[in-house]
């Protein structure tokens, strides 16, 4: 079935629902594209409110990056989800670039945000909650080229951040 969404940031996406998603929709940013990964339209076709809500969702990217960078700084302060991800990218892949944030993050020269905005939005899924709402996530890397692992920071319904967790 082919579906239209309409973003102002992605601009309007003519998609096929019955095909593959990765990749067919990105995002500009200044560091990169970001595949938007569409794991929804199997619930969205059927359930046609939520398609009009996708390009919205999508258009929030900016939004919720800054709010999920805010939350990893945060955490940094409060806990040791963040910390504990960047050490291990420190000691256990020697990344040079990465260790220098690090360090002087931990020698108080450089701030928790100097040090949260080495992390790079690797991807942005959309799925169907279990609400039946739109919720989404956004995978976090140090280096893609390096390393699998992940800082994911998932958001509600309602585009709250719900949880940080380290995946691979």
């Amino acid at each position: 079935m082919q579906v239209t969404i309409h973003s102002e940031l992605a601009g309007p996406l003519s998609l096929d629902t019955d095909s593959g998603f990765a990749d067919e929709v990105t995002i500009r940013t200044p560091n990169g594209a970001v595949p938007v990964w569409l794991s929804i339209f199997e619930s969205v076709s059927r359930k046609g409110e939520l398609l009009g809500e996708t390009g919205g969702l999508i258009d929030a990217f900016p939004e919720l990056v800054d709010t999920a960078r805010k939350l990893l700084v945060e955490d940094l302060g409060t806990g040791m989800q963040v910390a504990q991800f960047v050490e291990f990218h420190t000691d256990e892949l020697d990344l040079p670039e990465v260790r220098k944030a690090y360090e002087a993050f931990r020698g108080q020269r450089a701030t928790a945000e100097e040090l949260v905005d080495i992390l790079d939005p690797k991807a942005f899924v959309l799925s169907v909650g279990e609400g039946g709402g739109l919720v989404s996530w956004i995978d976090f890397t140090l280096s893609p080229d390096d390393s699998d692992q992940l800082l994911v920071v998932r958001f509600d319904s309602d585009r709250n951040p719900t949880s940080i967790s380290w995946e691979s």
